[in-house]
């Protein structure tokens, strides 16, 4: 069976759902540069196990930054996915919680606004899938970072236009790509000028 390529522009503010098999490969783009990717993947077969930073921080990588050859481990210490390919000169990490209405409350914003839980849930939900908890992302295309003292620093988003990620995925799963809607002036600039779109292809084995 030849290989084929399916192509999805996600919306700014946005997320989508995508399933892989073992074997398929995921491109995440930034068109525009300069906006964060949240993203998530579960086990197909079971998704109450799922893509687990803080596991794959202590029996993976031991590396707060994703980086490519590391391998992705789930809540359950098993291989799900391997970064495979790195387009974006390391701007990318696993510190920051995704957004949520809680958060954007906290920072006073009023009535409802989009955010990378809420993406997560429908994305989710668009499979019959109810979302519990939202898991720890791994942050594509982020310039946050901890200093020698351990604070959290967001710089200016410094993703280029064209920047990329390749995952291939280690067993069947579910990965879900939000195109992060912080819009709100504070020391977070995770998307300078944004929210923007993102472009994902799929690439299947």
């Amino acid at each position: 069976m030849n290989a084929s390529t399916e192509l999805t522009r996600i919306p700014a503010r946005a997320g989508a759902h995508f399933e892989l098999r073992v074997g398929d490969r995921i491109k995440i783009v930034s068109p525009h540069g300069h906006q964060v990717a949240d993203f998530f993947a579960f086990n197909a077969a079971d998704p109450r196990e799922y893509l687990s930073a803080r596991h794959t921080i202590v029996s993976g990588t031991r590396h707060l930054y994703p980086r490519q050859g590391q391998t992705f481990l789930t809540s359950l210490r098993r291989p799900i996915l391997k970064f495979v390919e790195d387009g974006a000169r390391e701007q990318h990490e696993m510190l920051l919680a995704a957004c949520d209405p809680a958060r954007y409350r906290l920072l006073g914003v009023e009535g409802h606004h989009a955010s990378c839980a809420e993406n997560l849930e429908k994305a989710m939900a668009q499979r019959g899938i109810r979302i519990t908890e939202i898991p720890q992302p791994l942050n594509l295309f982020s310039s946050t970072r901890a200093d020698e003292a351990g604070n959290v620093i967001t710089h200016p988003n410094a993703s280029q236009p064209g920047d990329y990620a390749i995952f291939e995925a280690l067993m069947d799963c579910i990965v879900v790509v939000s195109a992060c809607p912080f819009d709100v002036e504070t020391q977070f600039p995770v998307n300078v000028g944004g929210p923007h779109p993102l472009d994902v292809e799929i690439q299947r084995a």
